[in-house]
């Protein structure tokens, strides 16, 4: 039974890594190749600390606040842990921010677009996590501050690629054929 409970976490992984290696067959420039590469490897990653069942303790004042919705715990009270949690959140989501800069190259998306796929990508973390306890009982709790942690780490990556922008012009010809 324990098995069945990484099957989303291999279906997703796999799903990201078909996608990303069919953009490589365009045979895009050793940079591009990379990032392609370094992408699948950076999904994966995330995927299994998110997606892979979990046993956590952070203290029974954490969960004292948790509510049991099916077989998830929630936590829907904000700014209940300040600590560690919040932190590795926000760094495991600067990536993603990074790589929504590089893949959005064409029509760089604004502000109010950063922030709703920022929200989305959030969404879709701690979303599945519950969806997948409901499921296969994956032993995951779901905070309502990781959604905010998880945006905040994907905004500040975005604006944090700015300064590199000009690196991204110099792969000017692959990012116009799509190769990126």
């Amino acid at each position: 039974m324990t098995i069945l409970k990484y099957v989303p976490f291999v279906i997703i992984s796999m799903l990201v890594a078909i996608y990303n290696l069919q953009k490589l067959k365009q045979k895009p420039s050793i940079t591009a190749g990379i990032v392609r590469l370094s992408f699948i490897v950076y999904a994966i990653s995330v995927f299994y600390l998110i997606f892979t069942p979990g046993v956590y303790s952070f203290g029974s004042e954490l969960y004292s606040h948790a509510i049991h919705i099916g077989y998830a715990k929630v936590i829907m009270t904000p700014y209940q842990d300040y600590g560690m949690q919040g932190m590795l959140n926000i760094v495991m989501t600067v990536p993603m921010g990074v790589y929504l800069y590089i893949f959005g190259h064409k029509d760089r998306p604004l502000l109010i677009e950063v922030l709703l796929i920022a929200l989305g990508f959030a969404l879709f973390n701690e979303g599945g996590q519950f969806a997948l306890d409901q499921v296969v009982h994956l032993n995951r709790t779901v905070d309502v501050m990781d959604v905010i942690h998880n945006a905040a780490g994907v905004v500040i990556g975005f604006y944090l690629m700015s300064p590199f922008n000009l690196f991204l012009k110099t792969e000017k010809n692959d990012l116009q054929k799509s190769k990126f």
